[in-house]
């Protein structure tokens, strides 16, 4: 399984060209396919912030890009090298994967394709955070789990200045004794899962729960 856990998608040319090592081939050869729904339900009301992140798939990779409804999917994924879950509203994408019977077929792609996802696309791939993080970050709990295809997860947008009250003393306490690692990223971050392997994109990230 190869995964790519971002904040922000192809904010620099080092996430880009991890990507394509992953992939095994060239970015001007890359064909997305990309999953957006989460962004519907964002809080955040100007979407420039998803112009933004659609425009550096357009930059970077020189293959087709593609939209997929997941509650109607009929996408040709033969020719699709990489799958990408854009962010938004925390809570959508895992009720929504399951729901519709998306999760069995994510995890069936992930056997070949490369899966990036970004910020609450990338946290739903990773570990379920106990019941204490859901409470206290969000004051409720998801009626469905994280797919759990990496035994890690991550916290996205770490230490940005529109997340300032959200500090490494906050998360201490908020993931203190949690039993695997999360990784607090920036947005010119990623973490590279390679079947089991894990690597960084834009240097070591801060590390919360077990090491």
């Amino acid at each position: 399984m190869k995964l790519v856990l971002a904040s922000q998608g192809f904010t620099t040319d080092e996430i880009a060209k991890r990507v394509s090592e992953l992939a095994g081939i060239p970015l001007n050869e890359i064909n997305v396919v990309i999953i957006n729904q989460a962004h519907v339900a964002s809080a955040v009301h100007d979407k420039r912030w998803l112009i933004n992140e659609l425009s550096l798939i357009a930059k970077y990779c020189g293959g087709t890009i593609n939209f997929l409804d997941i509650c109607d999917a009929k996408t040709d994924f033969e020719k699709c090298d990489l799958i990408y879950i854009v962010g938004g509203a925390q809570f959508i994408l895992p009720e929504l994967f399951i729901s519709s019977g998306f999760d069995k077929t994510l995890r069936e792609l992930a056997k070949t394709k490369v899966i990036m996802g970004t910020s609450a696309g990338a946290t739903v791939l990773g570990k379920h955070f106990p019941e204490k993080y859901w409470q206290l970050r969000y004051g409720k709990l998801p009626k469905e789990k994280n797919l759990e295809f990496a035994d890690f997860n991550i916290i996205p947008h770490f230490l940005r200045a529109d997340k300032s009250e959200y500090t490494k003393e906050y998360y201490q306490e908020l993931l203190s004794g949690n039993s695997f690692p999360v990784f607090a990223i920036n947005d010119e971050q990623a973490v590279i899962f390679d079947n089991g392997k894990i690597t960084f994109a834009g240097g070591n990230p801060v590390v919360f729960g077990r090491k």
